[in-house]
This record gives structure tokens, sequence and C-alpha cells, in this order.
């Protein structure tokens, strides 16, 4: 008899050892299972972060005479280049600007100077409205690089002139001339600020040629 209860003790404690390393089991599978849910959630919502590209914080809004162009800026990724451009928008700057470079490649504008020569073709303009276009350009301060976002067909990047020794973009020196890209440029991605992507009106800015203009530009 005492075997016999050694024995049905024995096998009891097998049974409870058993259900205590099911249960244990159970708990980590679903530990398991919640940890793997998570992380793809968290993989998913990465990926479309990444699709989606920057967050677009406000909208600019340019009249042109081809139509308009609703352009998505990146207040987020590059905070003093919107704010600068969104400052010059409210000032009017940019009404009346011609899109004066007008290549394969790209479309730009910004500059009352290079708008006025444009638009002046092979006769010199009046000096007087020479001196008022090279003042207004000059009066806008320089905002500094933001560089990081890539070149790519519908990106808005603020132009920047050339420093004359090295041949190269000079560093910090943006203040009015912004461009849109017709084709991917990432050559240009070490040395230009990108704030914004064209939204809507991309047929617009292909279509663009040196004799269009912006008619007004506002923020949205």
């Amino acid at each position: 008899m005492k075997q016999q209860r050694r024995e049905e003790e024995a096998r009891r404690r097998r049974e409870e050892r058993k259900e205590t390393l099911h249960r244990i089991l159970m708990v980590a599978l679903v530990v398991l299972a919640v940890g793997i849910t998570v992380a793809l959630v968290l993989l998913v919502n990465h990926l479309k972060r990444e699709e989606a590209g920057p967050r677009v914080t406000s909208k600019m809004v340019l009249e042109t005479t081809k139509g308009e162009i609703v352009i998505g800026l990146y207040g987020e990724e590059t905070p003093l280049t919107v704010d600068h451009v969104t400052r010059l928008v409210g000032e009017g700057f940019y009404d009346g600007l011609r899109w004066y470079r007008v290549e394969d490649f790209v479309v730009q504008t910004g500059s009352h100077y290079r708008s006025l020569l444009a638009e002046s073709g092979e006769a010199p303009p009046e000096q007087a409205l020479l001196d008022e276009a090279i003042s207004r350009d000059q009066e806008v301060e320089t905002v500094p690089d933001e560089i990081g976002l890539s070149n790519l067909r519908g990106m808005v990047g603020m132009a920047k002139p050339e420093d004359p020794q090295t041949q190269l973009p000079q560093a910090d020196s943006a203040t009015t001339d912004f461009y849109i890209l017709k084709k991917d440029t990432v050559s240009l991605d070490a040395h230009f600020t990108v704030f914004g992507k064209v939204l809507k009106g991309m047929e617009v800015v292909d279509s663009l040629e040196t004799t269009d203009s912006i008619l007004t530009a506002r923020m949205q």
C-alpha cells in the first residue's frame, strides 16, 4: 500500500510539473505572438512613413500664366527655409516674377533682377528699374542651409550663387531664388536645401517657358 501511494504521489507530481510547463509554454507563446505582432505593426508604420516622405506642414500656391502649382512645404525638416519663404510670399515678393531659367531638368525663379532681364529681352532695362530690382533682391537676408532631402522630380529647392574660386555653390548663401526639378538630379544633394514638393501642377511646371511668370503667390 505504501509503495502504491508513493507511486501515485510521484505520478501526481509529474502531472503537476507537466501542467505547469504547459502553462509556461502557452504564456511564452502568447508573449512571443504579441511581440511579433507589435514589431510588425511598428515595421509597417515605419515603412509607410518612409514611403510618404517628410510631413507637409503648409502649402504654397503659385498662380502662373500656365496654371496653378501647389507646393507642400516641409516645415519640420527645413524650418528656417520654410519660414524664410513664407515671409517672402506674405510680402508679395514673388508676385509678377518671370520663370527666367527653363531647362530640360529644372525651372527657376525668385530674383527681381533676373526677372527684369528676362522680361526686357535684348533691350537693356531702364537704369531706374534695374536699380530697384537689384535693391529688392539685396534687401533679403540669406538663410542657412538645411541640406538633407534629395533632389528628385517635383522637389523644390533654394538656388545659390557659385563661389568664383571653387565654382561650387556657396554655403549658406540662399536668399530668394528657388527651383523646381523636372528630373531626378541627385548630384545637387550635397549643396542645396530641398524644402518642398509639388503636390499639384507638375504638368504646369513641365509646360513653363521663360515668357511665363508667377501672377501671385500665397500660403494655404
